[in-house]
């Protein structure tokens, strides 16, 4: 047998082997039980949820520091105590504020949620935030005409309004950032607290809503679950005046163990008592939980705090 004769019979042999091992593979890549995915073709919210695995890389999220404060005084006079004085009015912000999620700075709407919950409707930038409240105040009395004031005021004997926000990253796990939103308000010496969380998924970049989260079906156990935390709050603080809730409550964050509600200022026990803490365990959630946050819950083992944001 000649080399060029015996070189023929191996390139067929290796031709053969290859060709098996296509047809096996195409025959057998896919019997985990999920299909073969077109990745130029798919929405990327398909291609993630049918994909094997989601990508392990990740990138930390990255945020900015903005703090602005200003004051302004009325144009007119209201009358306080019976007498006319002029309204001052002092604005304080301090906004960790994203600029990228997990490598990405495509999630307009995250700023959009954040935007919303403090003035009420989206806006462009932070800076157009900032601007809408620093330069358009439309919350004290009587009037919505104010001048700057570029020094320091003299608050002896003016009624005066102050509001403060302070909006942070609370917590971050693999999948989820949770980002807080706490609002004071001081309106002539009456203190109201206000607090929002927006969730978001940090490798799908949505916001998650309520049905996201929790199966609405079940709302009348969830609530009777969060009433039996009420009311261990109610004897803790021998508050005879704490009331049970009969809506689900919307602002809460989430947690490896448990979920914490946030129940506003005047909501189960007088105005002007703060904000209500409580909690509820995740075991008890767990037959109420949608199965996207269970398999967040089962994937995400490490919850990261950031904490409260101080001034």
């Amino acid at each position: 047998m000649t080399k060029r004769t015996l070189f023929i019979i191996i390139g067929l042999l290796v031709l053969l082997d290859v060709s098996t091992f296509i047809v096996y593979w195409s025959g057998t890549g896919n019997q985990d039980g999920k299909t073969s995915l077109d990745f130029g073709l798919m929405p990327v919210d398909t291609i993630v949820e049918n994909a094997d695995t989601i990508p392990d890389v990740i990138v930390e999220d990255r945020f900015d520091t903005l703090s602005r404060q200003a004051s302004y005084v009325s144009q007119e006079m209201a009358v306080v105590g019976g007498h006319k004085k002029r309204m001052t009015c002092d604005i304080k912000m301090k906004l960790v504020w994203p600029q990228s999620i997990n490598g990405s700075s495509e999630f307009e709407d995250l700023k959009n949620s954040l935007m919303r919950v403090i003035v009420k409707r989206s806006l462009g930038s932070v800076s157009e935030l900032t601007d809408s409240l620093l330069l358009h105040p439309q919350f004290v009395t009587p009037s919505s005409k104010f001048s700057a004031v570029a020094g320091p005021l003299n608050k002896g004997d003016a009624g005066s309004s102050s509001l403060y926000y302070r909006v942070f990253p609370y917590v971050r796990t693999r999948t989820l950032l949770e980002m807080v939103v706490l609002i004071e308000k001081n309106i002539g010496g009456k203190l109201q607290r206000a607090m929002s969380i927006v969730h978001y998924d940090r490798m799908r970049h949505r916001v998650l809503n309520l049905d996201d989260i929790f199966d609405l079906s079940h709302t009348d156990d969830i609530i009777i679950l969060v009433n039996r935390g009420i009311e261990l709050l109610k004897a803790q603080k021998n508050n005879s005046a704490m009331h049970e809730i009969t809506e689900l409550p919307v602002e809460f964050l989430l947690g490896s163990k448990s979920v914490i509600y946030y129940l506003p200022d005047g909501s189960i026990s007088p105005a002007g008592s703060g904000i209500h803490e409580v909690t509820v365990s995740n075991d008890d959630l767990n037959e109420f939980f949608t199965d996207y946050y269970r398999e967040v819950l089962n994937n995400d083992t490490h919850f990261l705090c950031y904490g409260y944001l101080d001034w």
